[in-house]
């Protein structure tokens, strides 16, 4: 048989929906299909793809979710729509532009579940009364104050329940990404009466933190496409992202200047980030295997071809990151002490700082390392203590570099360690009104030496990606 038809017979058979792996997997068990291909769940992955953006609603197959097929004469849900190579509202994606955070999305959802979509949408419209202007801005960072001085009857009562019954840690002026996220998606549903209530994909998102209804927003909004780019980058800053990131909403969304380009970019990650599926050290992203499996298990991106050998890639990435990593924190051990704080001044100059200098060792009064940094229109003296050694460094390390930074005309100083720093030592380098002191362990040293290029060279690798549109094309007017 061909992919297409194995398929079919399987999907009859099953009389459910299946991930096209399994697909494959039992085709190949059955002996449908036979291919030389090494990769066959990835060809039959695609000819699906090809199928259905060529024949449209002609096409046997329905894409149901992620990675997930079945027949269109079962008349399933569409989830999330299929992505075609235009951004029209019925292909549309990244609809969220204040995107939120999934925990509190989970802690507001069963507060608004028996409210009415009217008192509701009612509240935005009654804070936005009190937005102020850029001359004139409205403090809104203590809900406890702003909610009885702004809101009465009902307005208050719901702003109320959502500050408090999610213990102080949604304040309800800023909750019109979670809305949008609830309402486009299907999370809360209004009966006939008018009242918003938990619906079957909304239980499963407040249940389940990788639950199909995380997936499915997951894959509409793009998630799963910026932590592919995460993982084919290897590690980067959000700038490193933004190319990629601009091509996909050129492609699949209406949002496209740069500032929300940016913005929904940072708020993606920022998810990912609190949801452990990114790792974040200084300014630099990496995905975690966490972040892998996740990739893994949802398939990834619809637009990315050939998942499972991208997730083999990705895979052999990230352990050779880490082994470069263990050799790196290795030799930093045994490093001359010398040669470690000339070390730490090129890393300073590749972080854009200016007049490095290297103190000399007689008269240092703890002082490894002085330079300049410019921030806004001021330039900033800083002074670095470096410290080549396991154990954890002591509050007293602090107090002495805080003692001693008026000797070097600095206001503020920095620790960096090949080891790691105490409690009381994190404690009290954000000491209330004293001066402030950056801690750098020996994780975040060498991730900061691979992000500015000490120490390790990059050696690119070209990854060919199917393009489905090329094979699905439609003529109109000029088929031959």
């Amino acid at each position: 048989m061909s992919f297409s038809e194995a398929t079919l017979t399987i999907l009859r058979e099953a009389g459910e929906p299946l991930h096209y792996r399994e697909i494959a997997k039992r085709a190949l068990a059955r002996g449908l299909i036979q291919t030389d291909g090494k990769t066959p769940e990835a060809t039959l992955n695609a000819i699906l793809a090809v199928d259905i953006k060529q024949k449209g609603e002609t096409s046997p197959f329905f894409r149901v979710k992620p990675g997930v097929f079945g027949l269109r004469i079962w008349g399933l849900e569409q989830s999330v729509p299929v992505l075609k190579a235009s951004n029209t509202d019925e292909n549309q994606r990244v609809r969220i532009p204040h995107f939120p955070s999934y925990s509190e999305v989970r802690l507001v959802l069963p507060i608004w579940n028996g409210w009415f979509r009217s008192q509701i949408t009612g509240l935005r419209s009654t804070i936005t009364t009190f937005w102020g202007s850029p001359q004139s801005p409205v403090d809104w960072t203590d809900p406890d104050s702003w909610i009885p001085q702004r809101l009465k009857d009902e307005d208050r009562q719901l702003a109320e329940a959502i500050w408090r019954k999610t213990g102080r840690r949604v304040n309800p002026r800023y909750i019109h990404g979670h809305w949008l996220l609830a309402s486009n998606y299907g999370l809360l549903e209004e009966n006939d009466s008018g009242q918003m209530l938990l619906t079957e994909r909304g239980q499963n998102f407040v249940m389940y933190e990788q639950g199909e209804a995380v997936a499915l927003i997951d894959e509409g909004e793009g998630l799963l496409k910026i932590l592919t780019i995460v993982a084919e980058k290897g590690a980067g800053r959000r700038g490193d992202f933004v190319p990629e990131w601009a091509d996909y909403l050129q492609r699949y969304s209406h949002l496209g200047s740069d500032s929300t380009i940016t913005d929904s970019l940072g708020r993606r990650l920022q998810n990912l980030l609190e949801r452990s599926l990114l790792s974040k050290t200084g300014t630099t992203y990496s995905i975690t295997d966490a972040g892998l499996a996740y990739l893994n298990q949802t398939g990834g991106s619809e637009d990315t071809d050939n998942t499972n050998e991208l997730q083999q890639i990705f895979t052999l990435v990230q352990k050779q990151r880490t082994s470069i990593q263990a050799s790196i924190g290795e030799l930093l051990e045994t490093m001359d002490p010398i040669a470690f704080e000339y070390l730490i001044k090129q890393l300073l100059e590749a972080m854009n700082y200016q007049n490095v200098t290297v103190t000399a060792p007689s008269n240092d009064k703890g002082i490894d390392v002085r330079a300049d940094i410019e921030m806004g229109i001021t330039s900033v003296r800083e002074v670095v203590q470096a410290k080549r050694q396991r154990g954890n460094i002591q509050r007293p390390i602090v107090d002495a570099l805080r003692g001693c930074l008026h000797r070097f005309d600095a206001v503020r100083g920095t620790i960096i360690t090949t080891g790691d720093f105490s409690k009381g030592t994190t404690a009290a380098a954000v000491e209330r009104g004293a001066a402030p002191i950056t801690l750098i362990n020996g994780e975040k040293l060498i991730n900061l030496l691979i992000e500015h290029r000490i120490g390790v060279r990059t050696r690119s690798v070209e990854i060919l990606e199917l393009d489905e549109d090329a094979f699905a094309q439609q003529y109109e007017g000029d088929a031959p």
